[in-house]
């Protein structure tokens, strides 16, 4: 059973891999991540300024 599941997850990322999806995968993901990095900064940011007012 555990063979199965094992092979079934190795075909999987075989046909990830080799359709070149992954790739775009993570690059979507890396560029939201970058986003909302700078939305989180440019809150923090406006936060702070408040802050000393």
């Amino acid at each position: 059973m555990i063979q199965l599941l094992e092979t079934q997850i190795a075909s999987n990322e075989g046909i990830m891999v080799q359709n070149g999806k992954i790739y775009l995968v993570m690059t979507i993901v890396s560029i939201i991540l970058v986003g909302l990095f700078i939305y989180v900064a440019s809150i923090d940011k406006k936060i702070t300024q408040l802050e000393k007012k």
